[in-house]
């Protein structure tokens, strides 16, 4: 009776395969639905079909995406206008080729401009030579006063000579000698007093000289800086313009060199009819079948259970247990 009630496990088991392949396909087909927008549309095609590695049959999928009739036919022109441009770009590619295959003629270019180096200040010419001006000023004011001196000293000196002779002296008496000493000593400080008036004159003239030449080489030291600054100036200004003119014939002859280039990028670049975009779907989640070799295993606890023969066996294995522990 006991083999009555017991399930056939293995027949369970295939059963509950078969079942999960049935959810799965199930599955599989609910996630798999045609759509469609007005861009187009995605459809699905199942076959039959045998897997060449398992041998065993199974199912195979087709998707097939497919747009309007009206951008199927834009479609297929852009596919033409796309084909001329990259025949047209592959005739250019040698010209391409003759331009970036000769190196670049950087001789015909403009020479860069230069830094200015040269001098480009004025002379500056030297403050001058203050002490040879105070000479000649003490020569004429010492000229000029000796010029009325002299001839007043001869005239008086004469006069005094004759006025001894007249008196009965000689140049030998003592007071012919004292008259004629003093008298020179009177002559001596107005020579001196002419030499000392000359001497102020000088000083004063060489300063007031020495002040107009610093002041005049200021002048010209002022014009100097500023010529200097202005011809500096022109000389970078014409430094400049000849590197700007440099830069751009260098931009020029590599617009030149790569003008082929984005010709063909150009014919090669540009729009195109893109798949129609399908709106997202909530995909249907996989069923979970019965379980049938769980319910037969629960099945055959059941059984024995209510079995009394597996009753009193379970109750002789009890009591043995509890005889073997007494008698330890």
């Amino acid at each position: 009776m006991g083999k009555k009630n017991q399930p056939d496990y293995q027949q369970l088991a295939a059963t509950q395969g078969e079942l999960s392949d049935e959810a799965l396909r199930d599955q599989n087909y609910a996630n798999r639905p045609d759509q469609y927008t007005p861009f187009g549309g995605t459809s699905w095609k199942p076959t039959a079909y045998t897997d060449p590695a398992t041998g065993q049959e199974t199912t195979r999928w087709e998707q097939t995406t497919a747009l309007t009739p009206e951008l199927q036919d834009i479609y297929n022109k852009q596919l033409a206008i796309q084909g001329g441009r990259a025949d047209i770009a592959g005739m250019l590619t040698g010209r391409m080729g003759a331009s970036f295959g000769t190196p670049m003629d950087w001789r015909g270019m403009s020479p860069m401009g230069a830094v200015p180096k040269a001098q480009l200040t004025i002379a500056e010419p030297g403050v001058g030579n203050p002490y040879g001006t105070r000479q000649a000023a003490e020569n004429a004011v010492y000229n000029q006063a000796m010029s009325r001196l002299a001839p007043q000293q001869d005239s008086q000196r004469k006069a005094l000579e004759n006025k001894m002779r007249n008196q009965g002296l000689s140049e030998q008496d003592a007071s012919w000698q004292s008259q004629i000493q003093g008298q020179g000593n009177q002559f001596t400080d107005a020579n001196n007093q002419a030499m000392w008036s000359a001497n102020q004159a000088g000083l004063q003239e060489s300063n007031q000289m020495y002040n107009q030449l610093l002041s005049n080489n200021q002048n010209t030291f002022n014009q100097s800086l500023s010529a200097n600054a202005q011809n500096f100036g022109q000389v970078m200004d014409r430094s400049s313009y000849a590197n700007q003119i440099r830069q751009q014939q260098i931009a020029e002859t590599m617009q030149q060199r790569g003008f082929e280039l984005n010709e063909i990028n150009a014919l090669l670049s540009g729009g195109q009819v893109g798949l129609p975009q399908m709106p997202t779907f909530s995909q249907s989640g996989q069923s979970t079948p019965p379980d049938m070799l769980g319910a037969g295993i629960a099945q055959a606890n059941a059984s024995a259970a209510q079995n009394p023969l597996n009753a009193l066996i379970g109750a002789g294995a009890t009591l043995g247990a509890a005889n073997l522990t007494g008698g330890v």
